[in-house]
């Protein structure tokens, strides 16, 4: 069997680990939110924990963290469930369909490996503390203008 060079750098256990990670940070953002938003009573300019705009209009904050906590905490929590089959999209997608551009409009020596591999650890890293940092923006909603 004819096996080919990977064209990327990809360890699933590490990467398993690090989502893992991040689905309990944002899983904790989530829940000290609604805990704010149900225990804490807001302050004189948040009523009702609503944010209101200069020309009235109303935000509630219980869509913000529903929209920018609640739904990326899903998210991750999907693809930490799932990690089996992530990681099958993630090998196939880099498998036996790769072919470098050149390669593939037949300028190109076709069975040169390529040049580059794609660091996917580091790139999942950076992502997943993206992500954690993007959950925890209604807490600083909350605590800027509210407090």
């Amino acid at each position: 069997m004819n096996e080919s060079e990977p064209i990327f750098d990809f360890d699933p256990d590490f990467c398993r680990k690090i989502a893992g990670w991040g689905a309990v940070i944002c899983l904790a953002w989530l829940g000290i939110a609604i805990c704010i938003l149900a225990l804490v009573h807001p302050g004189s300019q948040c009523p009702a924990w609503t944010i209101f705009a200069k020309n009235g209009q109303a935000t509630s904050l219980w869509v913000i963290v529903g929209l920018f906590t609640g739904f990326p905490t899903i998210w991750i929590c999907f693809i930490v469930f799932r990690w089996k089959g992530f990681t099958r999209m993630i090998y196939d997608s880099g498998a036996d369909n790769y072919k470098r551009f050149l390669a593939s409009k037949g300028l190109d020596y076709q069975n040169q490996p390529a040049s580059y591999i794609f660091p996917l650890n580091s790139v999942f890293v950076v992502v997943i503390g993206l992500l954690c940092l993007f959950c925890s923006m209604p807490l600083w909603v909350m605590i800027l203008p509210c407090f």
